[in-house]
């Protein structure tokens, strides 16, 4: 999800105006995944979906933005907790990603209780990382498996990622807006992902985007890396 800071200044607005437009665009896209999740091909399937909402590097940005993007993201977690369509559809929410003690308590107090109110669906599986790095995430797998005193092969640092963790299976599609690249999204778990890139600013995402998203990717030979 990226593009906000870019949409603000487009608008001659300050940067956390395109945060709180990014945020709506994401509340969106769950609305979006559960609405054509009946009607997808089974090929696609999206059951899991993840969405990057704060990076490791995030925490250099400057300290007035990193704190409004803190409460924001506080606030827009708790109406998670809340939100008829999760509940519904019993969608299970995990946070995943590093450094959490450099988050403020009350939106670490908010991302526990949306995980508490949801640990029993089982439904849909939505993860949102916070606080993330791909290459973070590799050197913590390892980490845990010295810490074990476990070999440290392919197999075994497959199995510490967040994703394998969580027994959520590696990613199959890679959305991504304004850029052409994956920023380390996943860096393990993306080795036979299929990509798409959407040439607009994260805000200006639309509902016929993420439905020629889901087209793009169930009409393609999907061969796993083989």
């Amino acid at each position: 999800m990226d593009g906000n800071r870019r949409y603000a200044r487009q608008i001659g607005q300050h940067v956390l105006v395109g945060h709180a437009k990014g945020a709506a665009t994401a509340s969106k896209v769950l609305e979006w995944w559960i609405k054509y999740l009946p009607n997808t091909a089974e090929s696609a399937n999206p059951k899991y979906l993840t969405c990057w909402a704060f990076s490791s590097e995030n925490f250099e940005r400057p300290e007035h933005e990193r704190d409004g993007l803190f409460a924001m993201m506080a606030a827009e977690f708790k109406s998670l907790a809340f939100t008829s369509l999760v509940h519904l559809f019993r969608v299970r929410v995990r946070f995943i990603g590093g450094d959490r003690h450099r988050f403020p308590l009350e939106l670490l107090d908010t991302m526990d209780m949306v995980e508490e109110i949801t640990a029993s669906y089982d439904g849909l599986f939505l993860q949102i990382a916070v606080g993330y790095g791909g290459r973070q995430e590799v050197v913590s797998a390892v980490q845990s498996l010295v810490a074990q005193g476990k070999a440290i092969t392919e197999q075994n640092i497959g199995s510490e990622t967040y994703c394998a963790q969580r027994g959520i299976p590696p990613v199959s599609l890679i959305i991504r807006t304004s850029e052409r690249r994956t920023s380390g999204f996943f860096l393990w778990d993306t080795q036979a992902a299929e990509l798409h890139f959407i040439d607009k600013l994260w805000p200006q995402l639309t509902e016929t985007d993420w439905l020629h998203a889901l087209r793009s990717f169930s009409t393609r030979e999907i061969r796993g890396g083989r």
